[in-house]
């Protein structure tokens, strides 16, 4: 049964409690298509080597610098960046909250630059920010450089029931490369820092303390006893961690890899369960590495990788 309502001077028929959904479901996808295209209709733009990246996969990179566009698009419908957005107001939320704990926060989306160790390439990235710890902390006089994440549910609980209480990998090598950045944000706020190394900083006697990453879960997380019953998590987590400058360096070799390729222009070898890659994970009891997942649900660029389209017919070059 349909429905008349004025508005106004136009009449708008409505369906009526159960009536037609296809209105509903063509909104929904306008909506999403739209949200989709705010910035992912540029793909991802000119190459650059970034911080977030140091877990990418070497060979989608250098597809990438070589001017290879996404193959394979997020599907507008599946909201990519409407969760996207949605981390970046939990950021927000995040940060907020943490003040109002009495744990001041600075520096939010300082612009810092790494250096690769073997060809001196400028690696950028933005750090969420950096946490002072109050006074009643064991940390208190320390001031550590944070990441805040939003989760699912599986790679929520995977971090929650960690018993080293260690971040996800990716999260970690991401924070040691920022920790052991130089300051080039050119903000006028940052000048009496700027080209100093984030990890050698100090604040009004605070000092470098290590990383920590803050995850909030998107649903609320509930785990399956052994005995029957099931038993709710905090919404938030948090891991606390030291770096070490060693490993930051074998971590920011991944870029020199990259840049190798790049000039040589070759392509790395598709990864695979045997291949010493960084781009994968790592299995903490017995240090077995997994291959990374090549799968066009989650790899943008995989046709190409994969050479069902040519990469000469889509290549776009710069004048």
């Amino acid at each position: 049964m349909l429905v008349q309502r004025s508005c106004g001077t136009r009449i708008v028929t409505l369906t009526g409690r159960g009536g037609d959904m296809r209105i509903a479901s063509e909104i929904s996808e306008r909506i999403l298509t739209a949200a989709n295209n705010v910035e992912l209709g540029k793909g991802d733009g000119k190459y650059r080597h970034r911080g977030s990246a140091v877990s990418r996969c070497s060979r989608e990179m250098v597809l990438h610098a070589m001017g290879v566009p996404w193959t394979n698009p997020p599907n507008p419908l599946h909201g990519d960046q409407v969760v996207f957005h949605q981390g970046h107001d939990i950021e927000d939320r995040i940060i907020s909250y943490m003040e109002g704990a009495g744990i001041p926060v600075g520096c939010g989306q300082m612009e810092v630059t790494g250096f690769t160790p073997f060809h001196d390439l400028a690696v950028k990235g933005h750090i969420d920010g950096i946490a002072f710890m109050p006074e009643d902390s064991p940390l208190a006089g320390k001031w550590l450089l944070f990441d805040v994440k939003s989760a699912g549910t599986f790679g929520y609980k995977k971090v929650q029931g960690d018993r080293n209480g260690d971040p996800n990998e990716n999260h970690r090598k991401q924070l040691e490369v920022y920790a052991f950045s130089y300051v080039t944000d050119r903000s006028e706020k940052y000048d009496g820092v700027r080209g100093t190394r984030l990890c050698d900083l100090r604040f009004d006697g605070y000092e470098f303390g290590g990383c920590m990453v803050v995850y909030c879960s998107k649903e609320r997380p509930t785990v399956y006893m052994r005995g029957g019953g099931k038993k709710e998590l905090p919404r938030i987590h948090t891991c606390i961690f030291d770096v070490d400058e060693i490993d930051h360096d074998v971590t920011m070799e991944h870029f020199d890899l990259v840049e190798e390729h790049i000039k040589a222009g070759t392509i790395p070898s598709i990864p695979d369960r045997g291949d010493e890659m960084v781009w994968g994970r790592v299995d903490k009891k017995t240090g077995a590495k997994t291959a990374a997942r090549c799968d066009p649900r989650w790899c943008k660029r995989y046709d190409a990788c994969q050479g069902k389209v040519p990469l000469e017919d889509i290549i776009v070059r710069e004048d």
